[in-house]
């Protein structure tokens, strides 16, 4: 196994003798070519001379999406829903997702990993209670390119115990 430690640039000269054979060397001799080579040193000591190719241009790093929208748009904000079977959810980013990013929902603070990670409704399977939920856009690595403010959303449920339940079920 190879480790590079260093590399640097030296000149080389090649030429071919009168029988055709080509030679290569660190000095110059009558009608030698000169040659440019980066040089890397392995840790054995023993030294490799490589042509040295123009590298085309590293294309340009790709321009980072400026998210100027990524919120719950429903439900809103203390918004309540009497004995729901399911709570339409949707979120709103703008700029449309790019390629790569994907959405993050969370539900009391935690992931929701029902969510698909490019779909921007979803039905939420809840029940009596109290809800906050939040999006936020995060890159391939998991870095966060936008976050939403938390919503809070209500669910109320009828109770055989309910004070305003009228005697007889009705």
């Amino acid at each position: 196994m190879w480790v590079a430690l260093s590399a640097a640039a030296t000149e080389l000269w090649k030429w071919k003798d009168a029988d055709g054979v080509t030679h290569y060397s660190d000095r110059p001799v009558q009608g030698a070519e000169r040659i440019d080579v980066q040089v890397t040193q392995h840790s054995t000591g023993a030294v490799e001379p490589r042509a040295r190719a123009a590298a085309p241009p590293a294309p340009p790093p790709p321009a980072v999406t400026q998210y100027t929208r990524c919120a719950v748009a429903a439900p809103m904000n203390d918004e309540v829903f009497n004995n729901p079977g399911a709570v339409s959810a949707r979120v709103d980013v703008e700029p449309a997702l790019q390629p790569g990013h994907r959405l993050q929902v969370f539900v009391n603070g935690s992931a929701f990993a029902e969510w698909p990670a490019n779909q921007f409704a979803y039905s939420l399977n809840v029940y009596r209670g109290s809800y906050r939920l939040n999006a936020r856009v995060v890159d391939a690595n998991g870095r966060v390119l936008c976050a939403g403010p938390a919503i809070t959303f209500h669910v109320r449920q009828p109770s055989v115990l309910a004070p305003g339940r009228r005697p007889g079920g009705g």
